[in-house]
């Protein structure tokens, strides 16, 4: 519905929309449903592991086509960043969970987002078609979370449904257009393209592309978008399923190919007409030295740090790993990331990683190119892809013993009660003694301790047991022996033989 304004201009905007909730309880299902596409399939693993925009069409009950935005956003722990910037961007969220499984840990953490961002949003208790499904155990559980659904106390719209049968689905998108006019959402189509980026990625055929969602103002083909680094012309400009677009505008995501650097994720962009205005936009954001972001170099203090490229297919999934990567680090073991950005692993990569053999490339989502496997031939860098986030933090995992510094460890193997000193040569000195645990063995380094403190060390030069030279002297036996040692050894005093191992 138009507002009245000189131009006309003002308008109702699509509200944007974005699904959280816990791993497998029908986020992408669905969008799946919504959108009659097999979007779960189309993921590594069976689950989303990137952020994702999708524009539906319903018609309401006027019959009016309304348009909603969607944002897809991974439940796993690792992409918490994403489901964050999915829930600043959105004008509404879906609370999605399971009739089955109810509250979990990423349910949790999705209701302490929404709040935080104070997002208006709708409750979707999925999977209504299990047997297993109890509605009003889920309603109940949230009320722990303070979510006081409409029945429960409050007046958050709560919505029953199947993605797998569509039941319901109707009514999540009619509940959804009803919140959205009570936001009173609007748009202003005369203003150059402003809004977010969503996602980069590059392709070594068509260069760098972004996602970006436009929240407000219009964009045409022709003009040029900025970001804080970088900039494009919309020649290429797609939606986000690749069909070629024209023209967009406010809560459309639009996907751009031509960008100068990645983006980074989460950063505003901005619409001009010259590429001059654009680079000169660009270079006013890196003089302010206010705006300036420092590299995310560095990943702790810890004894040993191991030295990262990571590379990802897109600039969400290289998030990801860094923050999996800084979660697993502790005081003995940290991770410096020496460089990271999208693509494949590359001769640069493996040039830059030469340089300390010690350094590992990550790559999540993406292959390594020919020539940079043949330059890997002979070094021990060592290379590792996965598709699969929890495989990557498993594998990080099985690692973190074989990189972390030895530590020197003294095990006792024996120990002496001294019963009486003979004599001393200089540093050699004859004594006698009983083995009151384990054993005693001829050359093993020793450590005198008195009334329990240590003074000092030595070796056992000589042996002698029944006044007959042995190489071993165990629990129980009385022997003669010779100390090397600086310090003269007393009666009473404990000796203990030890050795040093680096565990």
């Amino acid at each position: 519905m138009k507002k009245n304004s000189k131009e006309n201009t003002i308008m109702q905007r699509p509200p944007v929309v974005v699904i959280m909730g816990h791993v497998d309880h029908g986020k992408s299902s669905l969008l799946d449903y919504i959108q009659k596409s097999n979007i779960v399939a189309g993921e590594a693993g069976g689950i989303t592991q990137h952020i994702k925009a999708y524009e539906a069409h319903h018609k309401d009950e006027k019959g009016n086509d309304r348009t909603i935005t969607f944002l897809d956003t991974p439940g796993h722990a690792a992409f918490s960043g994403m489901r964050t910037r999915g829930a600043s961007l959105a004008d509404i969220a879906i609370l999605i969970v399971s009739a089955e499984d109810s509250v979990k840990q990423q349910t949790i953490e999705a209701i302490k987002t929404i709040k935080a961002n104070n997002v208006p949003f709708i409750v979707a208790i999925n999977k209504i078609d299990l047997p297993a499904a109890n509605i009003e155990k889920v309603k109940g559980d949230l009320l722990e979370y303070e979510i006081f659904v409409e029945g429960y106390g409050g007046n958050t719209p709560v919505v029953p449904i199947s993605a797998k049968t569509g039941a319901g689905v109707d009514d999540l998108l009619e509940t959804i257009l009803l919140v959205a006019e009570l936001e009173e959402l609007q748009g202003d189509t005369s203003l150059p393209a402003t809004g977010f980026v969503l996602e980069s990625t590059h392709d070594p055929k068509r260069g760098v592309s972004a996602t970006l969602l436009i929240k407000n103002g219009s964009l045409s083909s022709g003009s040029l978008v900025v970001t804080p680094e970088s900039f494009s012309s919309t020649r290429i400009m797609e939606n986000t399923v690749g069909g070629k677009l024209l023209y967009a505008q406010f809560s459309t995501p639009v996907r751009i190919t031509g960008f100068s650097i990645s983006p980074e994720i989460g950063s505003t962009f901005t619409t001009v007409a010259t590429k001059k205005e654009a680079e000169k936009m660009i270079k006013t954001f890196l003089d302010d030295t206010t705006n300036k972001k420092e590299p995310r170099l560095d990943m702790g203090t810890a004894t040993t740090s191991i030295p990262m490229i990571i590379k990802g297919d897109t600039m969400g999934t290289v998030e990801a790993v860094c923050s999996e990567l800084a979660k697993m680090q502790d005081e003995f073991l940290g991770f410096k990331i020496i460089e990271r950005g999208v693509g494949s692993i590359n001769e640069s990569d493996v040039k830059l990683a030469k340089a300390d053999p010690s350094t590992v490339i990550l790559g999540f989502g993406v292959t390594v190119e020919r020539k940079a496997e043949d330059m890997l031939i002979g070094t021990t860098v060592l290379v590792k892809t996965f598709d699969v986030i929890y495989h990557l933090t498993e594998w990080i995992t099985s690692m973190q013993e074989t990189w972390k510094p030895k530590q020197e460890v003294t095990h006792v193997i024996g120990s002496i009660k001294l019963l009486r000193h003979f004599s001393s040569t200089r540093d050699k000195h004859v004594c006698g003694g009983r083995v009151t645990a384990g054993e005693i063995t001829l050359g093993s380094q020793v450590r005198i301790l008195r009334r329990d403190v240590m003074v000092g060390r030595g070796k056992i030069t000589n042996l002698q047991e029944g006044k007959q030279d042995t190489k071993t002297v165990r629990e129980g036996s009385e022997f003669g022996c010779m100390i090397e040692s600086k310090i003269e050894p007393a009666p009473g005093d404990v000796i203990e033989s030890f050795i040093v191992k680096y565990e």
